[in-house]
């Protein structure tokens, strides 16, 4: 792998699941052979790249996303979707009708997501200030980088969608990450825990490391948050006006994650909530002020526990691979199995019937429970 190792989230991630399929796809270098087909991956990219194609011409036009009509974010999906659809899978969109089918539902799904994004914006104090932000040897920010054994080191690069900020009126100043995802998504701690999600935290870290380079001053991280781009369905049983069905319709983009658990933060991120649950994110205020059972939060102790284990989990991954861990040791976790999709089982032959092919048996944990192992774990 060379003395320094260069690697995205993702493929920590990868090593964390199987140091073997790691193995494969990054030692050996195997890959499944291209077959002409969109697969979603190919639309989540799409989406990525509308998003971003989107909010350009809003910023060159100087326009805001508050002030967007539905008309507007129409007109717009459907110019990103026309710029982008040659670029996408050798044309695979202008390939035939049902492909143009497909387009024309992708143009649908876009100019839903880009009108919830303005309808958030509207009541939202956070707005954003940086889209696919790249770091690494060529990104506008740094690396991040570990020393591993025998002075090999890591370099960690990416991509974030976008980077949020809000001051309050203190003048203090909050940012957050928004990752868009064609799929429902939370974040799972127990995942961070075993380094299987470390792709949010990673990039609420490098905001905070490097916050003087984007706001010019020391920020404190708001909270990290999934945008689900798609377009539901509204179920009902009974007759719905069009406000109504909006309603529920917006009820159906409010974004999971974790957030700062200070209700001051919460109101930035949803001017509108008093008390009662937000229709933006996945948090409530009760009457007394306090904040509900089922918000996704956490404190600001929390949060720099959390970002040093993952710092020293990817420490701990840098240097397994470097000391050549090739097992096949994959995991399972309740009823989820990593093999169900990896596409180099006909390399392992992994078979549960075999006396020495076993799963990695990892338990689930609250979040509570996960919070205060982490915390142990960075005070050791």
């Amino acid at each position: 792998y060379g003395d320094t190792i260069q690697a995205s989230v993702s493929r920590m991630e990868l090593f964390n699941s199987c140091p073997f399929n790691h193995f494969i796809r990054y030692g050996l270098q195997l890959k499944d052979r291209k077959i002409y087909r969109l697969e979603a991956p190919d639309i989540g990219d799409l989406f990525h790249a509308a998003l971003k194609h989107i909010s350009e011409i809003v910023n060159e036009q100087n326009i805001t996303w508050a002030s967007l009509s539905k008309a507007q974010c129409e007109k717009l999906a459907k110019q990103a979707v026309e710029d982008l659809a040659p670029k996408l899978q050798n044309e695979i969109l202008l390939s035939s009708e049902r492909h143009h089918y497909i387009k024309r539902k992708l143009e649908q799904i876009i100019t839903r997501a880009s009108f919830v994004l303005s309808e958030h914006a509207k009541v939202s104090g956070f707005s954003p200030i940086e889209l696919e932000l790249a770091f690494g040897p060529k990104g506008k920010l740094p690396p991040l980088s570990f020393p591993l054994k025998n002075g090999k080191k890591m370099e960690l690069v990416g991509r974030i969608d976008r980077v949020d900020k809000a001051k309050d009126e203190n003048g203090n100043m909050f940012l957050r990450v928004i990752d868009y995802k064609s799929s429902e998504k939370d974040l799972n701690l127990n995942e961070v825990y075993f380094g299987l999600s470390l792709q949010m935290l990673t990039y609420l870290d490098i905001i905070m490391t490097y916050s003087n380079e984007l706001v010019e001053s020391k920020a404190t991280p708001a909270g990290m948050l999934y945008f689900h781009v798609h377009n539901p369905m509204v179920n009902s049983t009974k007759m719905l006006t069009l406000e109504q069905i909006e309603e529920e319709w917006m009820k159906k983009f409010k974004m999971n994650g974790l957030m700062l658990s200070d209700q001051n933060v919460l109101k930035l991120m949803d001017q509108t909530l008093e008390s009662g649950s937000s229709q933006i994110v996945s948090a409530g205020i009760k009457k007394d002020g306090t904040l509900t059972k089922n918000s996704k939060v956490a404190s600001m102790d929390e949060f720099e526990n959390l970002r040093s284990y993952v710092r020293k989990l990817y420490e701990k991954t840098g240097n397994a691979i470097i000391d050549g861990n090739v097992e096949i040791t994959p995991y399972k976790m309740k009823d989820k199995k990593n093999c169900a999709f990896c596409p180099y089982r006909s390399i392992c032959q992994f078979d549960e019937s075999m006396e020495n092919n076993c799963y990695r048996v990892l338990p689930q944990q609250s979040n509570e429970q996960v919070l205060e192992l982490i915390r142990k774990e960075v005070q050791e």
